[in-house]
């Protein structure tokens, strides 16, 4: 009997590095960035043994459903595939929304991810892929199953690379988050007054250790984003008192991370008022679609 659903463990990720380069005509800025996926996840369940067109969300206020990126990505394989006649998602929400984690994201990717696995005629990695560049920056990348990719232009050329050792991971979680578009906005402000410089030469082999990665780590976003939240240079000062070997702000924030390779009780000391910390770990491997009865 064919498989009519199927549920997903949509993992979170972090850039490790993020950098905003040039500024396209049309307003959009090109990126470079390494993302990396952790343990932190929403649980996403789609079936397709139904007419409706519907989503549930528990955990998190995310808004109107069909402004949801989950909703909007069913929708997308539905009239790419010509299939299914309808869709019911349900989301458990863990994952903090508006933190730079890419929760909604790793929904939309987990839908797509899902749709395909069930879907009669499955689409290939590009139409995916295309399908995933539509929706989104960071959703090729949490479309896939690489735990670890480098990625150029919108998000939509990507690198998988090989995975590294775990690590422990911790986010400190400041009571605000940073609207994407708001932040950019800054990012553009700035570089009227200081020119945009090169990045930082990439070598391969960087890429393939944790000492390679700690060389490269940095965030475009922190400076301006400080500016107006002093709050998360504390976080990142605290990490980096309690030994994270890196500590940045994650996307546009305002999740501040910090990677160990054991984790100090002193992270927890001179944090502001109202953040929550959470414990998470990178990984080696990302989890695969489970088909259910």
């Amino acid at each position: 009997m064919t498989a009519t659903a199927a549920s997903l463990d949509a993992q979170a990720k972090i850039n490790l590095s993020l950098r905003i380069l040039a500024r396209e005509a049309s307003g959009y800025h090109q990126l470079e960035t390494l993302f990396a996926r952790i343990d932190l996840a929403d649980s996403v369940r789609v079936a397709t043994d139904t007419t409706l067109r519907e989503l549930t969300c528990t955990g998190a206020d995310v808004g109107p459903p069909e402004r949801n990126l989950a909703f909007r990505a069913a929708e997308a394989f539905m009239a790419e595939a010509k299939w299914p006649s309808g869709f019911q998602i349900t989301i458990e929400k863990r994952i903090p929304v508006g933190g730079g984690l890419g929760g909604g994201s790793a929904d939309a990717g987990a839908v797509l991810r899902i749709l395909n696995a069930l879907a009669p005629n499955a689409l290939s990695d590009a139409a995916l892929a295309t399908l995933a560049f539509r929706l989104g920056a960071d959703v090729p990348f949490l479309t896939t199953d690489a735990p670890l990719a480098l990625a150029w232009g919108r998000g939509e050329r990507l690198l998988a690379l090989n995975s590294l050792p775990a690590r422990e991971v911790v986010l400190c979680l400041p009571p605000f988050g940073v609207e994407t578009a708001a932040a950019f906005q800054w990012i553009a402000a700035s570089r009227e007054e200081e020119p945009l410089r090169a990045p930082a030469l990439i070598r391969a082999a960087d890429l393939d250790r944790w000492d390679g990665v700690v060389r490269l780590a940095h965030n475009d976003f922190e400076t301006p984003v400080i500016h107006r939240h002093p709050g998360i240079a504390t976080c990142l000062e605290a990490l980096v008192a309690g030994g994270a070997r890196i500590a940045r702000m994650s996307g546009s924030g305002s999740t501040v991370f910090g990677i160990f390779e054991r984790r100090s009780p002193a992270v927890l000391a001179g944090l502001p008022r109202g953040t929550r910390v959470v414990g998470a770990r990178t990984l080696t491997s990302v989890a695969q679609v489970r088909l259910l009865d």
